[in-house]
Order: structure tokens, then sequence, then C-alpha cells
């Protein structure tokens, strides 16, 4: 997929354009300019909290309060940045206002490509900044690029251990860009294996299945996710991919509430850690046409934004639990189930009694404890559900509440475990 590069260059152009003396074609508002000096990081040990990110950074005119606020009250605690071009000072502007609402961010520069003293310089002038979480290298490296992004992330970690060094992969299905190859042994391996898993702070792909004519690009989607899945537990490498927020004249359609849902809660059921919204923001300008996404051009909010907003209130609200809990394995359940996946065992813990209810179901295990969990996630893109599911006998469950975090015990009724399932939404169960 090219839908992210299309973004930088966009955001490049828009640079010349704003650059430009007189020019009158692109008007913007003034840049919030930011003197504060940069803060330094507690030096006090902390757990990880759950990040849900976004894609990209609002342009640097738009490096404002309400801009700002708004990614705040939508849960999101991460920025992608993309841009090569702003300038150093642009960068700390936005990095004094992402701290100011308790944002990180991944930030670029181009120093990233140069030489080993430009890449340290580069880190010195942002590693003391509240919001610097980690420096974007590579967005959709080919097979040939693994070395060079492999070299690059290794000298971001000696500079700033500790630091997030992004690289991004493709999907499988970017057979233009990666060629003919094993895409789980050739590619998502092979990159492991060269950055080291123990540098790896995230294992990090996109994926989007919601295609033009409201197709589901449903096979592809399910076997990546399952790739990632499972090297992320051989190589203990937490995971993270794209969610698709946006159509765009590639062949992708613009999600509904009910899709975002659904990107949101398939993606958790496949174990993925850290969720990254592709876009928050709205292209525009490039030769690649883009649908409105979570905001507009300008930030203006659109039909999406509190949908948005409410789904990662959800996430966020289990994510503590879901950073305890390994995907150990995911079945699909109903009528068709795609290429490549399984259906659970007679035996399995947690049977439906609807066979035919388009279901994933995956077996959690949490880390310390070995205590189990399961994650029920109706794939209806339109119908709600009202499920049933039988247990073995002396069984309980408890739900972790997408409201609080915290787990309430759910009533049985003759053994059956009884529940709603909006389009798209999952729930995530305690079996004890």
């Amino acid at each position: 997929m090219f839908q992210k590069k299309m973004i930088s260059i966009f955001f490049n152009l828009m640079l010349l354009c704003l650059g430009t003396t007189g020019n009158t074609g692109c008007s913007r508002e003034p840049l919030a300019r930011e003197t504060a000096a940069p803060v330094e990081k507690p030096k006090t040990d902390t757990a990880e909290p759950f990040r849900i990110g976004i894609y990209v950074a609002p342009g640097r005119e738009y490096t404002l309060d309400r801009h700002y606020e708004a990614i705040r009250d939508a849960h999101v605690n991460l920025i992608q940045d993309i841009s090569m071009q702003y300038t150093a000072a642009e960068k700390t502007a936005m990095l004094v206002m992402a701290a100011r609402y308790g944002i990180g961010m991944v930030v670029a520069d181009a120093r990233i490509n140069g030489t080993d003293a430009a890449i340290r310089e580069m880190i010195a002038e942002y590693k003391n900044y509240e919001a610097t979480l980690g420096y974007y290298i590579k967005d959709e490296p080919t097979v040939s690029e693994l070395a060079d992004a492999a070299v690059r992330y290794q000298k971001v970690l000696s500079a700033s251990p500790g630091a997030i060094a992004h690289v991004n992969l493709f999907p499988s299905y970017a057979t233009g860009a990666l060629g003919p190859i094993q895409y789980e042994r050739d590619y998502v391996e092979k990159w492991i294996q060269m950055a080291g898993p123990k540098n790896l702070g995230y294992l990090s792909f996109d994926n989007y299945p919601f295609m033009e004519k409201d197709s589901l690009r449903e096979d592809h989607y399910y076997h990546d996710l399952d790739v990632i899945r499972r090297m992320g537990l051989k190589y203990r490498v937490k995971t993270s991919a794209y969610l698709q927020s946006i159509g765009s004249s590639v062949g992708l359609r613009r999600p509904n509430a009910h899709e975002l849902q659904y990107s949101a809660f398939t993606n958790l059921a496949y174990g993925i850690k850290l969720p990254v919204w592709f876009t928050y923001w709205t292209p525009g300008g490039g030769t690649e046409q883009f649908t409105q996404a979570i905001v507009d051009e300008k930030g203006n909010k659109t039909d999406l934004y509190e949908p948005f907003k409410a789904i990662n209130a959800a996430m966020k609200n289990l994510g503590p639990c879901l950073l305890r809990l390994d995907a150990v394995q995911v079945f699909h359940t109903g009528v068709h189930i795609p290429a490549g996946t399984v259906r659970p065992s007679e035996d399995f813990v947690l049977q439906c009694s609807d066979k035919q209810a388009s279901l994933i179901v995956t077996e959690f295990k949490e880390r310390d404890s070995g205590n189990l969990y399961i994650m029920v996630v109706n794939k209806s893109l339109t119908e709600t559900k009202e499920l049933a599911f039988t247990l073995p006998r002396g069984k309980s469950v408890a739900e972790v509440a997408k409201t609080t975090g915290k787990e309430i015990k759910k009533t049985l009724t003759g053994g059956k475990l009884a529940d709603r399932f909006e389009a798209g939404e999952g729930r995530l169960y305690r079996i004890y």
C-alpha cells in the first residue's frame, strides 16, 4: 500500500506552497510560536501505558491548542509524525503543544537518513522534550531496504536507549513492492532478525480491509494479522497495526462507525498492542484522492469523530489488561470462515449456541498468572447480535468492562452466558 507515501508527498508540497512569498492560493492560520524550554523526562521507571496512535501530526499551520485538545479528548496519546521537511523549530513547537495535552510523538526528521553524526545531532535536538517517544525511520521498506532500516534502527537505539524506533512493514498483498516472496519468512521474520528481537519496540504493519463497492479484503486481512500475531509471540515482541479510517482513490472506501469498531476489535483480538489510525487528519492536494477522515483538511470534526472517540475510550479501558495478555489461539465461526483460519474445537471452553454467527473467538493467556481470557468479536458490519455461550460446568465469567476496565462478574442462566454485540463490537471475558 502506498497511501502513507502519498500523504508524505502531499505534506511536502504543502510546505512549498506555504513557504512561497506572496502565494495567495494557500491560506492558513498563524503558526503558534512556543518558546518554552524542553522538559526533562522523569528518571523513575513506570509501567508502559496502552497507547492509541494517529497518523499523522497536524500540519505546522495547525499547531494550535484546539486541534491538540480534540486529539486528547478522543483518547489518543500518540502522534506518528512523518514530515521530513519541517524545521527543527516547527517540530519542537509540535512537541511542546503535544506535551501540553499529554500526547507523545514519534518525530520525523530528514537527518535520520544522514551520517552517524547527523542522527546523533537529530536525537540531541529532541530527546529532552517531554512528548518525544521516538523517531521515524522508514515506512514500508522493500525487502532490499530492510538492511539499511535495521542499521538506522540500531543507531537510534544506541543514541537514545528505550526510544521507539519506528519502522512499519507492508502487508502481504503489496506484491508490486515486495515481489514474489514468502511474506512471513522472507519479509516479516527477516526484519525481526535484522533489527534484533530484543531491540524491537513494536512489530508494525499496515493492512486495510474496506474496499470499494462494499467489498472486504478478508482473507489477506486475517492472514496478515495472524502472521504478525505469531511472529510477535515467537520473538516476544509487541505488535502494532494501522486501523483504516479513510477511503481513497486506490480502491478503499470510507468506513462507517461500525466498520471503525470492526477495525479496532479485530486487531485487538489478534493481540495488537498499539493500534494506530490511518488517518486522523484528512490529506488533500496529492494525486491520490482521499475521503474525509476523522477530521477534515482544516481539523474540523466529521461525523466519524464521536464514534472514533467512543471506540478509543473502550480500547483505552481494555488496554491495561490486554497488555498483560498473549493471543495464543484465534478462531473464527460462522457459515464461511476466511481462508487459512480455523474453527474452535468442540471441547473449547466457550461455545456459541448460534453456529451461524460470524465471530472471532480468541483465547488469551495472562503472561504471569496463566489466567484465561476470551475475546469475542461480532464480525458482522451491519447486524447487532444477541448471543448465548455455553461453558463447562462449574466455570464462572467476568467481563472486563469497556467503560471502566474493571472486571464485572456475569450472571449465567442455565450455565449460559448471554450478551449483546453491536456490529463490529468485541467483548473481553475472564473465565475462572
